[in-house]
């Protein structure tokens, strides 16, 4: 019974350290999105495979109707500067556009 009791409160506190840094690490990323020079589906699919093995990238999203693309990203890896240059070095132009606030959202 007292070695169930020791596992049990290892297995909780396993678990809170685990929760705590998952919310650590969602709050170091930050997204920002760029009105680019995409016109097609392969451009989409250019950007959706090479754009994600950069370092820090977390999340891609490409909207071929309106040329955006959104990334969210580590903050403490990458930047948007850095993206960008990630951007036009797969061909496209790139520019970042603001959120509704003046300013790119972090999360």
């Amino acid at each position: 019974m007292k070695n169930l009791r020791t596992l049990s409160a290892i297995i909780i506190l396993f678990a809170i350290t685990f929760s705590v840094n998952a919310q650590q690490k969602a709050k170091s990323t930050e997204s920002v999105t760029y009105k680019t020079s995409i016109d097609c589906q392969e451009c989409v699919d250019k950007i959706m495979t090479n754009l994600p093995q950069e370092k820090g990238i977390k999340d891609v999203k490409c909207d071929l109707e309106t040329k955006e693309v959104t990334v969210v990203y580590q903050k403490t890896k990458n930047n948007p500067d850095e993206i960008k240059k990630s951007l036009e070095k797969l061909g496209y132009t790139a520019k970042v556009t603001p959120d509704e606030n003046g300013k790119n959202h972090k999360k």
